[in-house]
């Protein structure tokens, strides 16, 4: 969560920086980006000058509330017409503000402040209400002026809402002639609107403006003039000041949180959803994408039953492992034949590529193209319905044939993980057991055995005065023949098994790498993985500066 200002504007500097395909935050990018320039702006001017603007509706006393408070002729007035075609600027010397079409007048004796003179806010000369548009944006505080006859101002208003809780408001009856005035009906129908006043002022402007020219001592005809000059001049001190100055900073950054947290964070809901969607969606790729590489990999047994036999062929040894080499390589010679031709001639059978990557070192995307036709067409299938959902969201659709290369990749690579990986290691698993030495020797057994057999007899018979009976010979040599079948047939037996046993081994790790997640749609699950940390982000700003 981000501590200070500054490491919150750098998150909305990011935030504004936006440019992905979730138009429900791309369209609040560039208002975004003119108030964190802004609230950068007024994070850099803390110490500056405070910038007041006096605004009302025409004929209200703006100009004579200036020139009552400078006790001179600065502005032009009228009771019946607009006089300030351009803003009037009454600063003290030496301080300067931007804006060269508007009117300066250095003077005043107030230090710190910046009084502004505003065109008349009901105007309907476009370039004057721009004008005070302007000038509300360079200002600090707003001082809203209103006479018995003209306060319930919409026009004024209007310009007013959009800056609410970004500046402080204090309001000015400037025709003060009774005692109570319109205070109460003003301020209640101002909170009404919803706009926070913090000071009130009555003033008779003309009056305090005829008595400073005439260089006479205040009246009680005045009304709170004294005051209103007291709080210029003495409570609006440097530091109270920067106080305004930062509350204003702080009601423009609450106002840019919670309209990016209403317009933006509102969609967790729908993000989470679409997260749903595009993992069931994924899910259901993966499980086409078992069925049909299964039914190319996994459905013809010999494929693992060739695999196995060539790592037991690497392996094997004493008499029933020679003898079963010597099979083996006679039953797979038409296969490693056809592989010793050249590809344009003969192309070796997809089972036997694949049972090449079981058995030796090979590159996946080289051997076997498992990522078929039927795979991607089962991937744009369901990216059609993918990119509808997308699109119901906000997000707008990846360009077409988008993410299907990293899907054929991801395939691939998942698949040669697992045959590279626990089915190779698999199949050299059964194939040691099968060879091992403990095993060899009980293979061998039996026909060692009768082998110790039949040449004892011969040699007891040798040296025993009845001869051996005719045909012993041949009946030996038979049923070592016999023996050595069975044993061969045992050991075969034996193979096959282990290769069913392989076979469903790798199916079921298969099965458990292409369930795993972010199988598919990778531009879909990026944008969304984008939008969800955009979200949170929102979310830690919602509660640092709310906090």
């Amino acid at each position: 969560m981000p501590e200070s200002l500054a490491e919150i504007l750098n998150e909305l500097r990011r935030l504004a920086s936006y440019d992905g395909p979730w138009r429900r935050l791309r369209q609040e990018t560039a208002l975004l980006r003119r108030r964190v320039d802004e609230l950068g702006s007024r994070e850099a001017q803390l110490s500056d000058v405070l910038v007041i603007a006096l605004v009302g509706g025409s004929g209200v006393g703006k100009s004579t509330l200036l020139n009552a408070l400078a006790g001179d002729h600065l502005a032009r007035v009228s009771e019946f017409r607009p006089c300030t075609p351009a803003p009037t600027v009454y600063h003290p010397p030496g301080v300067t503000l931007d804006v060269p079409d508007w009117t300066s007048v250095s003077g005043s004796a107030l230090e710190h402040l910046v009084i502004i003179d505003t065109p008349d806010s009901d105007t309907i000369v476009r370039e004057h209400r721009q004008s005070v548009i302007e000038v509300l944006a360079k200002c600090d505080l707003i001082m809203l002026c209103g006479s018995p006859d003209k306060y319930l101002d919409e026009a004024t208003w209007s310009l007013l809402r959009p800056l609410q809780g970004e500046r402080s408001l204090v309001c000015v009856e400037t025709k003060a002639e009774v005692a109570d005035g319109i205070r109460a009906h003003w301020i209640g129908r101002l909170e009404e609107q919803g706009f926070h006043v913090a000071d009130y002022f009555r003033v008779n402007a003309l009056r305090s403006l005829d008595r400073k020219l005439a260089g006479r001592p205040p009246s009680a005809d005045e009304f709170d003039l004294p005051r209103l000059e007291a709080f210029l001049r003495n409570e609006l001190s440097a530091e109270r000041i920067a106080r305004i100055k930062r509350s204003n900073a702080a009601g423009l950054l609450g106002k840019t949180v919670a309209r990016l947290d209403e317009q933006v964070g509102g969609a967790a809901e729908t993000l989470r959803e679409l997260e749903t969607r595009l993992h069931a969606a994924d899910q259901a790729v993966a499980r086409g994408c078992i069925e049909i590489i299964e039914r190319r990999l996994f459905t013809d047994p010999h494929l693992w039953h060739y695999a196995i036999g060539r790592e037991v062929s690497l392996r094997a040894r004493g008499i029933v492992g020679t003898l079963y080499r010597l099979l083996e390589g006679l039953r797979t010679l038409p296969a490693r034949a056809a592989g010793w031709l050249p590809r344009n001639v003969v192309r070796a059978r997809l089972g036997r590529r694949a049972a090449s990557i079981l058995t030796s070192k090979g590159t996946f995307e080289e051997e076997l193209e498992v990522a078929s036709r039927d795979v991607i067409e089962l991937h744009r299938r369901y990216q059609s319905d993918v990119a509808f959902a997308f699109t119901r969201a906000g997000f707008d659709p990846p360009a077409e044939g988008a993410g299907v290369d990293p899907f054929r990749r991801e395939v691939n690579a998942r698949v040669t993980a697992v045959l590279e990986g626990p089915a190779r290691e698999g199949v050299a698993k059964r194939a040691r057991r099968l060879t091992a030495l403990p095993a060899a020797l009980a293979a061998d057994a039996p026909p060692l055995l009768f082998m110790a057999y039949a040449g004892f007899k011969i040699v007891y018979a040798f040296f025993a005065p009845d001869p051996l009976p005719p045909g012993f010979m041949g009946h030996a040599l038979a049923v070592l023949i016999i023996l050595l079948g069975l044993e061969l047939f045992c050991f075969a037996a034996l193979t096959r098994l282990l290769a069913w046993s392989a076979r469903r081994h790798a199916a079921n790790m298969l099965r458990i790498a292409l369930h795993g997640p972010c199988l598919a749609f990778a531009p879909e699950r990026a944008a969304l993985h984008d939008a969800k940390d955009r979200v949170e982000t929102i979310r830690a700003l919602k509660a640092a500066v709310f906090r």
